[in-house]
């Protein structure tokens, strides 16, 4: 072989060992780093992927218990308007993305917006039950409310006593139970001992025309009767201070006051200076104090103690021989105590009335300035 030759064989092989050397060398930078960023976005596609379906069943399951929670009408679980998918049909997870490339150009703000939707499914479930909770607290509190009004009221006595001292309560209570015992049409026991006292305490009279005055007034305290009261009509027996009996036979309406009238008190709050009101044996025991009134002549009578106890029953036919001019009679101020019973009727009443006469008192000739003074005091007893 000539050298030429040889030389051109051994310049081919170094071409050859120089262009096998040359395909040895590193690849591109560029490209390797291409690759990566390719492995990199495939694994967050799965990432993203995994987290949605994670998401997704979080969901469902809170769609779940919101539907268990909530109640139709007939008590049976409503669920209506909840799609509900096929648990058996929900992705795992495990299934393999259909294409890399193009999950790995998905928005990346899926995933935030998916978070948003779960806490806001998270965040309406109290809300969605909260109505049921509201109207079932307001229907324990209207059932709670009907049950309290359903309650059985105590007595009429009970529920109406105006235990205190407010004067226009007791008032009306007393005028209740004072009126039902007058129209009362049972059979009640009547017990009764009153009268009055009236004597002269100042007078310019000599002293026997005193004597023969006072003899001319009322003093019959006090005179019992013991009677029996059925269906309005009164029948029993007196015994007057002197001892002598009579026979009672009258309506209830003109055995006590006031007299002539279906009421036994027709007593307004203007005309009571204090009131009590208090539990006691029996029933409540209510105390009265009369304002005091004035009225001039013998035969007026004061609005407030005549309508609701006995006032001076006395008139200028009374006193004659003598006569009394120039009148003025102070009422100063009676008390009525009484005991109510649990059926709203009197068990007891009783009257102090204490009175005052003043004027010009004539006999015959004499004539000259007088004062007199009158108590009424009367107690009953009624047992039914």
């Amino acid at each position: 072989m000539s050298k030429e030759s040889k030389a051109e064989k051994k310049a081919a092989k170094q071409a050859a060992k120089a262009e096998k050397k040359a395909n040895k060398e590193p690849k591109n930078p560029e490209v390797v780093k291409s690759v990566i960023s390719a492995v990199t976005a495939v694994i967050c596609v799965i990432a993203i992927v995994v987290t949605s379906v994670s998401i997704t069943t979080k969901i469902c399951e809170t769609n779940i218990k919101i539907a268990g929670s909530s109640k139709s009408a007939d008590g049976s679980a409503d669920i209506a308007g909840t799609d509900i998918a096929d648990p058996a049909a929900i992705d795992d997870g495990t299934a393999a993305p259909a294409d890399a490339a193009a999950d790995a150009t998905a928005d990346p703000t899926d995933k935030d917006a998916a978070a948003a939707d779960a806490s806001a499914a998270d965040a309406s479930a109290p809300a969605d039950a909260a109505p049921a909770d509201s109207s079932s607290s307001s229907s324990s509190s209207s059932s709670s409310s009907s049950s309290s009004s359903a309650a059985p009221a105590a007595s009429s006595s009970e529920s109406a006593a105006p235990v205190g001292s407010d004067i226009a309560k007791i008032v009306a209570y007393y005028n209740n139970a004072a009126n039902a015992t007058k129209a009362y049409k049972g059979t009640i026991k009547i017990t009764c001992k009153d009268g009055t006292n009236t004597k002269i305490t100042n007078t310019s009279f000599p002293k026997a025309a005193v004597s023969i005055a006072n003899d001319l007034l009322p003093n019959d305290y006090p005179k019992t009767e013991t009677c029996t009261c059925t269906n309005g009509q009164v029948k029993g027996t007196k015994v007057k201070k002197d001892g002598k009996k009579s026979d009672i036979n009258k309506s209830m309406k003109d055995y006590i006051v006031i007299y002539g009238d279906s009421k036994m008190s027709k007593l307004t709050a203007a005309g009571v200076a204090s009131a009590t009101c208090a539990k006691t044996n029996g029933g409540y025991k209510v105390t009265l104090k009369l304002k005091p009134e004035q009225v001039t002549g013998l035969s007026q009578r004061p609005a407030s103690h005549f309508a609701c106890m006995q006032v001076m029953d006395i008139s200028e036919d009374d006193l004659k021989p003598f006569t009394l001019e120039q009148c003025t009679v102070k009422y100063l101020g009676g008390t009525i105590t009484a005991v109510v019973n649990d059926k709203g009727l009197l068990t007891s009443y009783s009257a102090v009335d204490p009175m005052e006469m003043s004027g010009t008192l004539k006999w015959t000739a004499i004539k000259g300035t007088a004062t007199l003074s009158a108590t009424y005091q009367g107690a009953y007893t009624f047992a039914y």
